[in-house]
C-alpha cells in the first residue's frame, strides 16, 4: 500500500481533505475502469486537484490541459440539451480528442491511483458514497 501523502501547508480541514483525496483515486479509478470518460475524469480532476493544493503534479496538469483543450465539448449531463446532429458532430472531436490524450491520460490515472491508494479503508461510514 502507498504511503500516505503529508497534509500540504494551508490546508485547514483535514477530513474534508482526506475526502478530496479520495475522489481523486476514485475518479481515476472510474476511467481506468471505464466507468468515466477521459474528458468528464479531466474535467472532475481540475477542482479536487486544487482543493488539495496538487495542481502543480504532472498528472494533475494533465488533466488541466485535457480539459482546456476539451472545455466546449459536450461530454455528461450537458448532451441531453444539444441537438443530435450537433451532437453527432461534435462526437467526432470527442472521439479524436480522446485517441489524442487516452495513452498518456491512462498511465497519469495509474499513478494517481497507486500514489491514493492510502485512501482506501479509511472512509467514513456515515459520510456515504464518494
Amino acid at each position: 500500500m502507498s504511503q500516505e501523502l503529508t497534509i500540504p501547508a494551508g490546508i485547514k480541514n483535514e477530513q474534508l481533505w482526506r475526502k478530496h483525496c479520495r475522489k481523486i483515486r476514485a475518479r481515476a479509478a472510474d476511467f481506468l475502469e471505464g466507468r468515466l470518460g477521459l474528458i468528464e475524469t479531466a474535467r472532475a480532476m481540475l477542482p479536487l486537484a486544487r482543493w488539495t493544493k496538487v495542481d502543480g503534479e504532472p498528472e494533475f496538469q494533465l488533466f488541466r490541459a485535457i480539459a482546456s483543450e476539451t472545455g466546449d465539448l459536450p461530454v455528461g449531463d450537458v448532451r441531453a440539451y444539444w441537438a443530435p446532429e450537433a451532437l453527432e458532430r461534435e462526437d467526432v472531436r470527442i472521439q479524436a480528442a480522446e485517441a489524442f490524450w487516452n495513452d498518456r491520460a491512462r498511465s497519469a490515472a495509474a499513478r494517481v491511483v497507486e500514489r491514493y491508494q492510502w485512501t482506501i479503508g479509511r472512509t467514513n461510514p456515515s459520510s456515504g458514497a464518494e
